[in-house]
């Protein structure tokens, strides 16, 4: 990104960011591998390390860092800015168990899908993880939570990340894209077709605040075998909006 095209940033946050995802990634990483990834110098790499490590985002063993537990407290305070969660927790439990499926409750931040809470239901197909960033464009969640906005804003976000395809069943074509939210509005509901990962299919329902303002979304995940289109029309698609009904009657 060039200067003119928004704000400007700080290069030095820009690396200590890119250096804690890295790690995470990797799943753990010793310094010779990070300078690797990043193409660092010794010493800048050096510290940002001790900088990180010093402020308990990054730990170090046995000559490898990992990203330190300081990063949960941030978590659950911003979990905890939005009591609605603790709700939708709850009724997501009870849909796993209603299911017997993955059950995860998303949320739009920045123009991508983040997953708040995630819950099996099931035989574990996915490895979601809470705080995961996912594409919209990719996701049950993601789609129905486009559905309910303006076209200038999802233009915007097709601006800025763009349509990656990750199958080859993702939608990478904006008219394409703007064809199933028109179904989504109608239907009420969204399926993830293995767009997001083979093997793979969704459901997904918006849940609303007392205002009509879209608090996230909520799915049902499951393999293909399982979850098929009659299944998600005569049942599940049922349960899910039976679900988020109780949640929105709780929240109001």
């Amino acid at each position: 990104m060039t200067d003119d095209d928004g704000p400007r940033t700080l290069k030095t946050t820009e690396t200590s960011l890119s250096l804690v995802q890295t790690v995470q990634d990797l799943g753990g990483a010793a310094f010779t591998e990070l300078r690797s990834e990043l193409d660092l110098s010794k010493s800048t790499l050096y510290y940002h390390l001790n900088t990180l490590e010093k402020a308990g985002y990054l730990v170090k063993s046995d000559g490898e860092y990992q990203i330190g537990l300081r990063f949960l407290s941030h978590a659950e305070y911003a979990k905890r800015q939005e009591p609605a969660y603790d709700v939708v927790r709850a009724k997501a439990q009870e849909l796993a168990d209603r299911v017997a499926e993955e059950i995860d409750f998303s949320v739009e931040e920045n123009g991508r899908l983040v997953v708040v809470y995630h819950n099996i239901g099931g035989d574990a197909m996915t490895d979601f993880q809470i705080g995961q960033y996912l594409y919209l464009h990719a996701t049950a969640g993601g789609k129905v939570m486009l559905a309910e906005m303006p076209e200038r804003r999802i233009e915007q976000i097709i601006d800025q990340w763009g349509l990656p395809e990750l199958t080859d069943n993702t939608i990478t074509e904006k008219a394409a894209l703007m064809e199933e939210l028109d179904v989504i509005r109608e239907r009420g509901y969204a399926i993830n077709d293995e767009e997001e990962r083979e093997g793979l299919r969704s459901v997904s329902a918006t849940i609303n605040r007392s205002d009509g303002s879209v608090l996230g979304s909520l799915a049902v995940d499951g393999p293909t075998y399982r979850l098929t289109n009659e299944r998600i029309e005569t049942r599940t698609s049922e349960e899910l909006l039976g679900v988020i009904e109780e949640i929105e009657s709780e929240l109001a």
